[in-house]
């Protein structure tokens, strides 16, 4: 077996001078980033055996994994600039195969991974600069939004392929503001049994407390009810018991081991009952229970997400409460945001309406209607504001879709 090491600027460079120098039967067994590019590891002839111990010799002071049994560099018909490590680790001799080499070589392989997608994601989207120039200016701009790639994408295959300069601007905002569900104009007013849920230090009881204010301002204050299930964080019912008294509205307290339904019966000469939940992280199994709770009532109580517009993981806190089927979303702390890619990437890919947004702390003021057009302005302006310089490569990353790693998938 013949092992030779290579250095190149990129990994399309190394695999090309080991496809020229070793042939397209040449195997890559271990790869990693030097100063100045890539070291690749190649051979023609494979042993494992001999592979192993040739490696040892290879590795710095981090000490390299033992290969795996790896794919030849040539795909069907030609042989093509790449290649793919894809044996199991029952390839390697059984006494080479211990846990720590393993682990070893699991790390490699990752490493190995995510430097050809690395490079993929660059050929793609250098391809994609040079035949569809307005495709990259519509995901540039949806990228510095802070926009999911899946969505991004979406949008721009939207776009007619010719466009001027300008409307390749404009346009792509256009489609984002149709894509926001934006839900029924102040259902607050509709009155019933209404649930805020939603993490911890998302704004969910200034929320019931803006939200019972808007109600009084139609309606009598002895129309209104609060209730408050959380009973775990301090000082938590203090504060909606504080709203209750400046809005003259009666606050209570339902403990963990109380009827939830059996109080709401007594209340139910109320026209608006607001149920304040006991912020949680999604991960927390306590959250279950609580979502259970509030899922026995069925139909006669309408829940809301309240989501923080600075706060991270959007996606995965809608997807939690989705069990409770959720009538709508309520997108608190814009005004302390730098970025709301996310938020509206979630309700969009999560088809939940936004039905009212909150901008500050005062009662009820600060509470909006959410308008899908105005959302988009403020999703540009903060994108402004934050003056982010665009790197190629890292948009590349997230929005150039490249392909599966694969031996066939990088051409010459």
């Amino acid at each position: 077996m013949k092992i030779k090491r290579f250095v190149a600027k990129s990994m399309r460079d190394a695999i090309r001078q080991v496809r020229d120098e070793q042939g397209p039967d040449a195997v890559i067994l271990s790869n990693r980033r030097v100063p100045g590019g890539v070291e690749v590891v190649a051979a023609t002839d494979y042993d494992a055996a001999l592979a192993h111990q040739a490696l040892r010799q290879f590795s710095s002071p981090d000490p390299q994994p033992p290969p795996e049994k790896p794919k030849k560099l040539n795909a069907p018909g030609r042989p093509v600039e790449g290649a793919s490590v894809a044996a199991s680790p029952s390839a390697l001799p059984a006494a080479a195969a211990t846990s720590g080499e393993l682990a070893l070589m699991q790390r490699e392989l990752g490493s190995m991974r995510k430097l050809l997608e690395e490079q993929l994601a660059g050929m793609h989207w250098n391809e994609l600069k040079r035949i569809q120039p307005h495709r990259v200016a519509v995901l540039r701009t949806l990228d510095q939004l802070g926009l999911a790639a899946e969505l991004a994408n979406s949008i721009a295959d939207e776009m007619p392929l010719k466009l001027e300069a300008e409307a390749a601007q404009t346009l792509p905002l256009s489609l984002l503001a149709r894509r926001i569900p934006i839900g029924p104009q102040d259902p607050i007013l509709d009155g019933g049994v209404v649930a805020l849920v939603g993490p911890t230090g998302v704004g969910k009881t200034t929320t019931i407390a803006k939200l019972a204010a808007r109600f009084a301002q139609h309606n009598r204050a002895r129309d209104i009810a609060l209730v408050t299930l959380d009973h775990y964080r301090i000082g938590a019912q203090e504060q909606l018991f504080s709203y209750g008294r400046l809005l003259g509205v009666p606050v209570h307290s339902v403990a963990p081991n109380q009827d939830l339904g059996a109080v709401l019966d007594q209340l139910s000469d109320r026209k608006l009952v607001l149920v304040d939940t006991a912020g949680m992280s999604q991960r927390d199994r306590t959250l279950a229970q609580q979502i259970d709770r509030l899922g026995k009532l069925g139909p006669r109580l309408r829940s809301y997400v309240v989501l923080a517009a600075n706060a991270s993981g959007p996606d995965e806190v809608v997807r939690r409460f989705a069990s409770l089927k959720p009538s709508g979303c309520v997108l608190t702390k814009l005004d302390e945001a730098s970025c709301i890619g996310a938020p509206l990437s979630a309700v969009i890919g999560n088809v939940l309406p936004l039905s009212y947004v909150a901008y500050g702390q005062r009662v009820p003021e600060d509470l909006h209607l959410a308008h899908a057009d105005r959302l988009v302005l403020c999703a540009v302006q903060l994108a402004r504001a934050a003056v982010k310089a665009v790197d190629d490569q890292s948009v590349a990353q997230r929005l150039a879709n490249p392909v599966p790693i694969s031996a066939s998938s990088i051409h010459a």
